[in-house]
């Protein structure tokens, strides 16, 4: 059975519309550091060209991650009940959200994700056209409760990009590259191919980019913590853990 790759060119304009209205808050990747004044923070262009460190070892992290897909619903992951929510705001061609989801993100799925401590929402947040081309496929993907491999596969394509060993960005995540991981992960691919053409992953998207504006996110990735903005992201696991530590006294 053949399945047709959707023109992105309607869906993208109503959903860059929406970027655009963000993107005066949420300039850059890297979160509220970014207009510090200081070198500007790497940002990922369409060629790929994001050397912030060994791209292909972040996507070997990011295979060897045990993932408890077991608690995952949609684009969360963990129990309902669980004292600490983490929602993460985040772009798919981000380096420094790779850092989060290759380096940060299978310490907490261990620790704090499995052992009913943490629950973590993905938000979109893209900020360029590939991007926002990426988290359409990725809530085609959720949509089918496969939002975790899709997740892990996206950000894979980032750092193989990077490290010059994968397709460009703007090749994996054009619409024919997405319908190619879809098919790599076994999806559905006709309720996927339907979703890309359909406009519930872009209403679900809009909704992540309105509830960022409104809570005033200057970047990616951005942490809300139990409702809260998390200003000064840990930059690493053991800040990570003080952090959560304190929450869970």
């Amino acid at each position: 059975m053949h399945f047709s790759v959707p023109s992105p060119s309607r869906r993208l304009a109503v959903l860059l519309f929406a970027i655009l209205a963000v993107l005066p808050l949420a300039a850059a990747c890297g979160g509220d550091d970014d207009d510090s004044g200081g070198e500007p923070s790497p940002t990922t262009t369409l060629d790929g060209a994001t050397p912030t460190g060994p791209q292909s070892e972040h996507g070997q992290l990011i295979a060897r991650a045990r993932v408890p897909l077991e608690l995952a619903e949609g684009t969360s992951i963990g129990k309902a009940d669980a004292p600490i929510v983490i929602e993460a705001y985040e772009d798919f061609g981000c380096p420094h959200c790779l850092h989060f989801t290759a380096v940060i993100e299978p310490k907490l799925m261990d620790d704090y994700i499995a052992r009913g401590k943490v629950r973590l929402v993905y938000r979109y947040l893209p900020l360029q056209q590939a991007t926002a081309a990426a988290a359409l496929g990725a809530q085609c993907a959720a949509e089918q409760n496969r939002f975790w491999e899709y997740h892990a596969a996206l950000f894979t394509a980032q750092a193989e990009a990077s490290n010059k060993t994968g397709p460009l960005m703007s090749v994996a995540f054009a619409p024919a590259g997405l319908v190619e991981t879809a098919t790599t992960l076994k999806l559905d691919l006709p309720a996927f191919d339907a979703c890309l053409q359909g406009t519930s992953a872009i209403e679900a998207v809009q909704e992540d980019l309105r509830q960022a504006q409104a809570l005033g996110l200057r970047g990616t990735p951005s942490f809300v913590v139990n409702g809260n903005v998390l200003t000064g992201s840990p930059e690493n696991y053991d800040d990570w853990k003080k952090y959560l530590a304190a929450l869970l006294k």
